[in-house]
């Protein structure tokens, strides 16, 4: 029996194992992001913000929200052992990564490029509620830390989450070639010649016999 040699990531560890590990982590990380910032998006209302800078939270959110589902199908992929499956787990955690870092450059842009203090006027609204100021000026702190954060920790994440995706691909084309090629019970085609009464295989009506 012939086997197909299991790739490694990080020297020792099986690549359905980093695709598994890494498909979960991004259904939990990006969840867990995704939820912070439409958290950020739904206090808006309480402390408006520049526009940009609301443009730029929502566009956070919903790139959070999409790598949950990629981590999600990607999931699915590495338990169902498909190739089909996580092949296009890999294609989209890569179209996401370039999505992601397009986004994500315009989104930390829009957070630093304001003045600090106009962004927390228009936090504050004009109160003199001494909460709400000290809210708004470790808000806009925790805020731009947190999408800087999320931003290169979740990079790093899907390029190397990319790469072993490829190289599972890899693998399970090798094992799915392995075992067309061991199959014992694969159709085979016979050629099964004529019955020797078959009528054209007379040698008088041959082709090319002259009468």
């Amino acid at each position: 029996m012939v086997y197909v040699r299991s790739r490694k990531f990080c020297c020792c560890l099986p690549v359905r194992f980093g695709v598994f590990v890494m498909s979960l982590a991004a259904l939990l990380f990006g969840g867990l992001v995704a939820i912070a910032g439409w958290i950020e998006v739904k206090d808006i209302h309480e402390h408006p913000i520049d526009q940009a800078e609301a443009t730029a939270l929502y566009i956070h959110a919903a790139i959070f929200s999409i790598l949950a589902l990629v981590g999600a199908f990607g999931l699915f992929g590495a338990i169902s052992k498909q190739t089909g499956l996580v092949s296009l787990f890999g294609w989209m955690l890569g179209f996401h990564l370039g999505f992601s870092i397009a986004t994500g450059v315009y989104t930390i842009y829009t957070l630093f490029k304001r003045n600090p203090e106009e962004a927390l006027a228009n936090c504050i609204n004009g109160s003199d509620d001494p909460t709400v100021i000290h809210s708004c000026q470790e808000g806009l702190k925790i805020l731009k830390i947190i999408v800087v954060t999320a931003y290169c920790v979740s990079w790093l994440f899907e390029l190397y989450g990319y790469i072993i995706v490829n190289a599972y691909v890899k693998q399970l084309q090798e094992e799915e070639s392995v075992n067309v090629a061991s199959n014992p019970n694969a159709p085979m085609t016979h050629y099964v010649p004529p019955p020797s009464n078959y009528a054209f295989t007379q040698s008088a009506q041959a082709q090319g016999n002259q009468a």
